[in-house]
């Protein structure tokens, strides 16, 4: 499962409070200078670790990633800064690698500084347990999720494995989340930023769960280059490895009970499609519906009048588990609304809305709005 070249461990360093007794801080090594490719969130406020990881990713390369849960070190200022690069330069130097070969990814409160004071004194245990512990690293990054996430490809003698955290917060412009792909394929860093790049729009940032986005958002693939591989492989096998971590994020949405699936089509362009999409996606009020499986179908299309795309009233027709609902803009003479209150009822819901003969369409990917969710976010940092 594990590409070769890369190591990794886990440890706990209190970093959200001295009490906290699980795995905090997580650590990949590879043997040698790994190409290197990343996305990163587009919200303005970006946390220390997003400014300091995007310029790396910018020079292709990379040796390790120091990872942690329990402080996002966003809204941290110059110190936050420091802060990171200090983490940085304590894993070169026991590792005996530059500091600009060391990625930082942070999650956790916002705004609060990193007890580096906690964490410096963990980092020459964390190196010593350098190993094959794959778990661990994936526990280390975990915040409110309520399983790991961790998905393995083969590709011909290569291999691909990626990990991700993310429940909460979830919402496009990239990635949504933190997330890791190591693969052993010899690949070049353009070709692994175009796998990458060309998978995103249909993963990562086509899930919401909330419409929030984070400060951040990180996607980092590396690549050991140890075995050669068919290209076409390695794109697949990297591609269902994106796509399969994207999904397991919405599907353990914070309180989430359902996973639903919205298809646009007809709409003028696939912008447009994926704006009215995620339009219906983010909607509080769609959202509640399917939690409560109430047959309110109204709001689906009300969510893509207000989506800010063009589009004729009387051309939109929907569909619900297959069920018409809508057509013409209006509702079909068949509907059953206990018909549809059952069909809601079930854990996968999909709903598929047409807007016209346009070329334009879009899957997006979201989930119902629990009560839990509201309990959820009320006591994040306490």
């Amino acid at each position: 499962m594990i590409p070769q070249g890369f190591t990794f461990s886990a440890v706990n360093a209190g970093i959200k409070s001295p009490d906290h007794e699980g795995l905090d801080l997580g650590l990949i090594v590879c043997s040698h200078e790994a190409v290197a490719s990343g996305v990163f969130t587009r919200n303005l406020v970006k946390a220390a670790p997003v400014l300091i990881g995007m310029e790396h990713v910018k020079r292709g390369t990379a040796r390790a990633i120091i990872a942690n849960s329990g402080n996002a070190n966003a809204c941290t200022g110059p110190q936050g800064i420091d802060d990171a690069r200090s983490m940085m330069e304590a894993i070169a130097d026991s590792l005996r690698i530059r500091a600009e070969d060391v990625v930082p990814l942070s999650t956790g409160v916002i705004g609060v500084r990193m007890p580096i004071g906690r964490i410096l004194p963990k980092i020459p245990a964390l190196v010593a347990r350098l190993g094959e512990d794959v778990d661990g690293f994936e526990r280390s990054i975990m915040t409110t999720d309520t399983f790991p996430k961790i998905v393995a490809r083969r590709a011909g003698g290569a291999r691909v494995l990626g990990f991700a955290k993310g429940a909460g917060m979830i919402a496009p412009d990239m990635a949504t989340t933190l997330a890791v792909v190591l693969t052993d394929a010899k690949i070049s860093k353009q070709q692994l930023d175009n796998i990458v790049l060309s998978t995103i729009d249909e993963s990562f940032n086509a899930i919401t769960v909330d419409g929030d986005t984070s400060t951040n958002d990180t996607l980092v693939a590396l690549s050991s280059g140890l075995v050669d591989a068919a290209l076409p492989e390695v794109q697949q096998a990297i591609q269902e490895t994106i796509r399969e971590l994207a999904m397991m994020v919405v599907r353990d949405g914070e309180g989430a009970t359902k996973l639903v699936t919205i298809d646009v089509s007809g709409a003028t362009s696939p912008a447009d499609a994926k704006t009215i999409a995620m339009s219906i996606a983010n909607s509080l009020l769609v959202k509640t519906a399917l939690f409560g499986a109430d047959p309110n179908w109204g709001r689906i299309v009300a969510a893509a009048g207000y989506s800010g795309v063009s589009l004729d009233p009387g051309r939109i027709s929907v569909r619900i588990q297959g069920l018409p609902i809508v057509e013409a803009g209006e509702q079909t003479s068949s509907f059953d609304e206990t018909a549809l209150h059952e069909a809601l009822l079930t854990r996968e819901i999909a709903i598929a809305v047409s807007v016209g003969d346009g070329p334009g369409a879009f899957r997006a990917f979201t989930t119902d709005l629990s009560y839990r969710y509201v309990e959820i976010n009320a006591q994040y940092r306490t």
